[in-house]
């Protein structure tokens, strides 16, 4: 099953595997997020790696985005 892994291959799995993790720690450390929201994310991130994962990140920036923009409004 694994003959044909070259050091790059393994390289590109353990950085993806790196980032889910990361992506699943940040998830779970999230206080505004609902615990159904945080499932949700855990299932598209475990069983869609590259697109969950981008999918969180993507999201994780727009919400920082949006807390910046609603602290600069409201000062």
């Amino acid at each position: 099953m694994f003959v044909g892994l070259t050091g790059f291959h393994v390289l590109v799995l353990l950085l993806l595997l790196a980032l889910d993790v990361v992506a699943l720690v940040q998830v779970w450390r999230d206080r505004r997020r609902s615990d159904v929201v945080k499932i949700v994310w855990t299932i598209v991130i475990l069983f869609v790696p590259v697109v969950g994962v981008l999918g969180w990140a993507v999201n994780w920036l727009l919400g920082k985005a949006a807390d910046r923009l609603n602290r600069n409004s409201s000062a």
